[in-house]
């Protein structure tokens, strides 16, 4: 039976197989590892075009919200960039971030 064993894996075939399959696995350009790091950098890449274009979907909602209706727009007008009728003032309240002022 040893020898049976013996004679196989001494076979120059399967010398040959096995040298291949370690070849292909682990020292080709192509290996095993290099294909798992480019799956997982698709995968990641899938999740960030996903997300992006639940982003465009957003905006666009958003886009057609503010050509629809004048009041939203200076709605959006007054919160995004802080704009003002004539006459009016703005004041921004800046919540304290809870640090002490640095004294030198």
């Amino acid at each position: 039976m040893l020898k049976r064993a013996l004679k196989i894996l001494a076979n120059k075939y399967t010398i040959t197989a096995v040298l291949f399959l370690l070849l292909m696995l682990f020292f080709d350009q192509n290996d095993w590892f290099t294909q798992h790091e480019r799956e997982t950098e698709l995968r990641q890449t899938q999740e960030k075009i996903d997300h992006l274009n639940g982003e465009v979907v957003r905006m666009e909602k958003e886009l057609n919200d503010l050509n629809g209706s004048n009041a939203r727009l200076e709605q959006y007008a007054r919160e995004k960039y802080h704009e003002k009728r004539d006459g009016e003032d703005v004041y921004l309240i800046v919540p304290d971030s809870g640090k002490a002022p640095v004294k030198k």
